[in-house]
């Protein structure tokens, strides 16, 4: 019986040693390199299902436009507050205008290659070619387009594609199809062709033979095609949206709008102002009107456009980067919430300043105001208004402050004031000027009205926008109520 122990203890012994070895030696065997998992098309099957993963669950791509033609500090805090927010750029880099003696001009942006170059997001080299070219000089054209390639090259900024940004009329799609088969030949190879299309070429013959020169199509469904539907229709995009993926050969994106325009409304019809100011217009203009996009109607419509059906739909791209100091576009923490799908919303409130001191009203109590022990002093205090949020919001139609021995006071910007019972109120007279401007503007040069189902600005406050409504004199003046229209 001992002996019978003993032989299975020692057998025992064996099999533990044995594992031991096993797991020592599996220990030292080198580890699989992930990467030759990735390219081996004989590796396990877990290593390819998670490429499989990776090639097919791409993700809906946000990319935005750089559009200045003098670039300024503003652009590399553009760039580097926008990183996380949008997947590529694409940059104005050369725009050529026709003249009447034949005599082009052309302008090529002096990009700032060292801040591009510290973006690690890919970059396509944007061509604007004016739509009023009633004919292209393909070989000059193929020419300035080379020569600004191999400056970039020269400076070392890497892109991955070049873009042709030209509106031609839908009846001479067929040339303009020629000069991008000529063109396509002469970049190199690694480049892929991309070019933005107008809505009215999805309607035409020529459209779908003219994908096959190119390797990516960029959709714009942002114009003033009429005043009366703003920037951007959302009805109408959708349908181009619709349209184009039932007709498209080649992947494609689609341009947004997160700027603003003006339409200036003459005797002979409709001018709009973006970048460049139409002085002698304005000066015969009949009304003016100030339009802008709608973050939340953008927001809802790709929202739309991120569960898509078409697998060539790749992204969007937002016209145009914002910078500090252009009023004609979102500010930057609108267009990444309107991106993001984040929280949409303004945030006005009173401001008092006084003697170069600055204090936020809208939170200050009674108990904030304590009275020296010493004479008091009659202070000049200065009331503004200021949109802390990220979209356009209503000025409030009421302000009450408390005053202390307030000796003046005035109200201006569309609002005036009344004292009563020590209380200083700023009512706000929008209403009445809206209707009073109602009236005049069919006879003057004031800003048109524009109707609440328009995309405006006219009576708002815009993100960071600010305001002043009025002063006062007085020992001590705080907020006591602010009420929204």
């Amino acid at each position: 019986m001992g002996n019978l122990i003993n032989n299975m203890r020692r057998n025992q012994w064996r099999l533990f040693t044995l594992f031991i070895a096993s797991l020592w030696l599996s220990a030292c065997q080198p580890a699989a390199d992930q990467s030759e998992l990735k390219s081996n098309p004989n590796a396990p099957h877990a290593a390819k299902t998670a490429l499989s993963s990776t090639t097919f669950d791409q993700p809906f791509s946000q990319e935005v436009y750089i559009w200045q033609r003098q670039w300024r500090p503003a652009n590399q805090t553009a760039l580097v507050q926008s990183q996380n927010a949008f997947q590529g750029l694409r940059i104005l880099a050369l725009q050529a205008h026709p003249k009447p003696n034949g005599a082009d001009i052309w302008f090529e942006v002096a990009v700032n290659h060292v801040w591009l170059q510290a973006d690690p997001r890919p970059k396509i080299l944007v061509v604007r070619l004016d739509g009023q070219f009633t004919h292209l000089n393909d070989e000059e054209v193929i020419h300035k387009i080379n020569q600004v390639l191999a400056n970039w090259q020269a400076k070392g900024t890497h892109i991955v594609g070049v873009e042709i940004d030209h509106d031609s009329a839908s009846s001479k799609l067929p040339a303009y199809r020629e000069f991008l088969k000529k063109l396509k030949a002469h970049l190199p190879t690694q480049l892929k062709l991309s070019i933005t299309a107008l809505p009215a070429w999805l309607n035409s013959a020529e459209f779908p033979t003219l994908l096959a020169t190119i390797d990516e199509l960029v959709l714009q469904i942002h114009s003033v095609s009429d005043p009366r539907h703003g920037l951007f229709d959302a009805v109408k995009g959708w349908q181009w949206v619709e349209q184009l993926s039932r007709i498209s050969t080649v992947p494609y994106l689609i341009a947004l709008p997160a700027y603003g325009s003006a339409v200036i409304s003459t005797a002979s019809g409709y001018q709009v102002e973006s970048e460049t100011p139409l002085r002698h217009q304005r000066q015969s203009a009949n009304a003016v009107e100030e339009l802008m996009a709608d973050p939340k109607i953008l927001q809802t419509f790709i929202q739309k456009l991120q569960n898509p059906k078409d697998s060539k739909l790749k992204g969007i791209i937002w016209f145009r980067l914002p910078l500090e100091g252009d009023k004609r576009v979102w500010p930057l923490n609108t267009l990444i919430a309107v991106a993001q799908h984040g929280e949409l919303a303004a945030k006005i409130e009173l401001v008092i300043s006084s003697d170069n001191n600055v204090t936020n009203q809208a939170q200050l109590t009674a108990e904030n105001t304590v009275k020296s022990h010493t004479m008091p002093q009659s202070k000049l205090f200065q009331l503004s208004l200021i949109n802390r949020g990220n979209i356009a919001g209503e000025p409030p139609t009421i302000l009450s402050l408390a005053g202390h021995a307030c000796s003046a006071y005035d109200a201006q910007n569309g609002y005036r004031v009344i004292q009563k019972d020590g209380l200083l109120t700023w009512q706000s007279q929008a209403e009445t000027t809206a209707a009073l401007t109602s009236i005049e503007a069919p006879r003057t040069n004031m800003m048109s009205v524009l109707q609440p189902n328009r995309e405006t600005q006219k009576y708002m406050l815009n993100p960071n926008g600010q305001k002043v409504i009025g002063w006062a004199r007085c020992e001590s003046l705080y907020l006591q109520g602010i009420y929204a229209p």
